[in-house]
């Protein structure tokens, strides 16, 4: 089989991103187990419902060391790009605004009134993304390839080591909480779950999506709740945009 295609939630270039991690039983927790075919199409079209969403609100907790990151705005799946306002309660705490998208990330620093509409023509700082190196960072990418604009494949995902974890429901939606596929270095029959998980509702819409990110211990978490289009974002700087925007 080929490994690279059944890993198809989280993009193989992407797993480095998580951290490795083992199965800790539960007692008060179901076995994990293999997906049933009808739970490999929901899981399968998780991305895609995603993607025909176009625009959507998130809301994201990321773990950085002693520190939790706060991310609230919006993302634009189809064209690949993000807006939204991070706090950080690191002492003292931070407010910035924050436009990113696969080439890197324009941050305003020091900001104090929320995710404006028209977001400010200057004062934003560029850096390339650095998701090998800093937790926002990997969140910010994952953020973006939750989107994908065709179904993965569903008998792959059924074959693959992605488990069925529990049902759930969130906001009174029934849900199925699922482990992606895992790291590609797993040992067979390890017992080790992937880092990603998925709450995906009865027509595979996804509503929630964890990972463990580096060698965090905490789950970063992204809220993605089932709402219409958010419609288009505020251009974003004209620096991130640019043929020679940071790399």
């Amino acid at each position: 089989m080929n490994r690279r295609a059944v890993l198809a939630l989280v993009p193989a270039s992407l797993l480095a991103l998580t951290a490795c991690s083992r199965a800790v039983p539960d007692s008060k927790a179901p076995a994990p187990r293999r997906l049933t075919s009808e739970e490999a199409d929901r899981m399968a079209l998780a991305r895609f419902a995603v993607y025909r969403r176009g625009t959507g609100e998130v809301t994201a907790t990321i773990p950085s060391g002693d520190r939790t990151i706060t991310l609230t705005g919006r993302v634009d799946w189809r064209g690949h790009h993000g807006y939204a306002e991070l706090r950080d309660d690191a002492a003292p705490p931070a407010r910035e605004l924050v436009h990113w998208n696969p080439l890197g990330v324009a941050d305003h620093p020091r900001w104090t009134g929320g995710l404006p509409d028209r977001p400010p023509a200057s004062g934003w700082e560029f850096h390339p993304l650095r998701p090998h190196s800093a937790a926002l960072d990997s969140m910010l990418l994952l953020l973006l390839h939750l989107g994908a604009d065709r179904p993965d494949n569903a008998q792959l995902l059924a074959r693959s080591d992605a488990r069925w974890l529990r049902e759930d429901r969130i906001g009174g939606v029934p849900v199925m909480v699922a482990a992606g596929p895992g790291a590609a270095d797993a040992p067979a029959g390890s017992g080790r779950l992937g880092n990603t998980r998925y709450w995906i509702d009865a027509d595979g819409g996804l509503l929630r999506f964890q990972a463990r990110l580096g060698g965090e211990v905490r789950w970063a978490t992204a809220e993605l709740p089932r709402t219409r289009s958010a419609g288009a974002l505020p251009a974003p700087p004209e620096q991130l945009t640019r043929p020679t925007a940071p790399r």
